[in-house]
């Protein structure tokens, strides 16, 4: 019997009615009982080892057919329920689906697809295709889940994680944190992303907790809904920790029953953290994950007191190296990349290509390294901190720039909202570091001259911007990672 299947079955035998998951919006809940009885539902629907792409807008609807896909041994492929109808036709076919799940109320049928329309009632199949040949025929791999990258640096990737992979990491976290039966984490995540999939949903059936969803961050909601389901710790990203700092602070009351925020997803600024933690009065656990390890990799300890400003934590049960360009491990406070090992790491990428055999490439080195991208710098006692990406390293005529160091600089100035720092190619130098700006104020062109004081008395003379570019909005990614690759385009196409 699969992991899944049999935790929710045992969940089912042993607490029938009592909450799994709750809309964060309104008063709609899924049992125990209700989630294992809609997982039996899709032991009918294809053939095991199918592609589901699930492109499912409602929390707990997803919830329960993310779940019933992999307690049925079916492959779920979550998919951004935001995208165009162009869109979606393109990722269908890339990730090679044979089952297109969705709740819309009239949804698109493809004459090559298999549709499910889903519900809290569970799926029921509305289309099925004529043709005997099924889209994943040939397929390389046949994982539990198949996620994509983000794509902020280039095309997505296929990231294929096992189930064993999945529930390996959601024990992972459910023991960091102390989840059990008497917790209750809330989250406003996209559940098409890693974060809430293995830190929410999974480690909410490994441990027996409950958890509510909502289907987006609403700051003017937030605190409310926090109030009305109480729950005892928070999934946010930092671009959730800056808005909330900015709105009224939640009631005494609310805070005393909660026992950690948590930020993932994307790089925490200083600034921000600190003005989240002064504002609401708790306090920010900050970590660091990615799809190619089924989520978290590293946390700060529970303890508030031992927990490092400006640092992701320490390695969660994960083999972490920071290494140099020979691949060899750095000393303490020496920068290099960040490299994973174990068993709930990735072994392989698919290539999505639309045309010809599937194809996969190795994920690890001939050693089971997993080359991250991060470039990290770790400390005497073991802690990371990030330092950004190795592709967004700026060469200034040789000097190395990394632009995380000059946003936060930017992030402490109190009139800048949110910030990207990026290179634009220039004719002697190779590169040169340009910011775009969001600000609370009005008056642009007084804040482009603050700011370029505000650098000076901060950062070494080839570190800073040689432009700042106050914009409206920064383009962003759904879990509120900037993407600098449009940033690039843009410097680029005013060349």
């Amino acid at each position: 019997m699969a992991i899944v299947s049999r935790l929710l079955t045992t969940r089912a035998r042993e607490r029938p009615g009592s909450v799994a998951f709750l809309s964060g919006a309104g008063e709609q809940a899924l049992t125990w009982g209700a989630v294992a009885e809609h997982a039996t539902g899709w032991r009918d629907m294809a053939p095991p080892g199918s592609r589901v792409g699930l492109v499912i807008a409602d929390p707990l609807t997803f919830t329960a057919a993310y779940l019933g896909c992999l307690s049925a041994g079916l492959t779920a492929a979550p998919i951004d329920p935001r995208l165009t109808p162009g869109e979606l036709s393109d990722v269908l076919a890339r990730l090679r689906i044979d089952v297109f799940a969705t709740d819309q109320e009239d949804p698109v049928i493809s004459p090559g697809l298999d549709t499910v329309l889903v519900d809290l009632a569970g799926p029921r199949r509305v289309w099925t295709t004529t043709t005997a040949n099924r889209p994943s025929d040939g397929a390389a791999l046949r994982p539990a889940v198949l996620l994509t990258s983000s794509g902020t640096t280039g095309r997505p990737k296929g990231i294929p994680l096992t189930e064993r992979q999945l529930m390996h990491a959601a024990g992972r976290v459910a023991r960091h944190h102390g989840f059990g039966p008497g917790e209750r984490g809330y989250t406003p995540l996209p559940l098409f992303h890693v974060n809430a999939q293995v830190m929410g949903l999974l480690a909410t059936v490994e441990s027996g907790a409950s958890l509510v969803i909502d289907r987006r961050f609403e700051a003017g909601e937030y605190w409310a809904r926090v109030e009305r389901h109480r729950p005892t710790w928070l999934n946010a990203v930092p671009a959730i920790l800056a808005s909330l700092a900015q709105r009224p602070a939640p009631p005494g009351h609310v805070v005393d029953g909660i026992r950690f925020v948590r930020s993932a997803s994307a790089p925490l600024p200083p600034a921000t953290a600190r003005a989240f933690a002064e504002h609401t009065g708790l306090g920010v656990l900050e970590t660091y994950g990615m799809s190619e390890a089924a989520g978290q990799i590293t946390s700060n300890p529970l303890d508030p007191r031992r927990r490092r400003a400006g640092s992701v934590g320490l390695p969660v049960e994960v083999d972490l190296i920071v290494a140099g360009p020979d691949g060899r491990e750095s000393s303490p406070g020496e920068e290099g990349e960040v490299l994973l090992r174990g068993p709930q790491i990735v072994r392989e990428y698919l290539e999505l290509g639309e045309h010809g055999p599937e194809r996969t490439r190795p994920a690890r080195d001939a050693d089971g390294w997993l080359r991250t991208g991060d470039v990290g710098i770790r400390d005497e006692e073991g802690f990371l901190r990030l330092a950004g990406r190795v592709d967004d390293v700026i060469n200034r005529g040789g000097e190395k720039i990394y632009p995380q160091e000059v946003e936060n600089v930017l992030l402490a100035h109190p009139d800048v909202a949110a910030v990207a720092v990026v290179g634009a190619p220039h004719e002697r130098l190779g590169q040169v570091p340009v910011a775009f700006v969001t600000t609370r104020r009005s008056d642009p062109p007084a804040l482009e001259a603050s700011l370029l004081a505000w650098c000076e008395g901060r950062l070494t003379r080839y570190k800073r911007p040689t432009v700042v570019e106050i914009t409206d909005a920064l383009p962003v990614g759904p879990t509120g990672k900037v993407l600098r690759r449009a940033l690039r385009s843009e410097l680029a196409g005013s060349q």
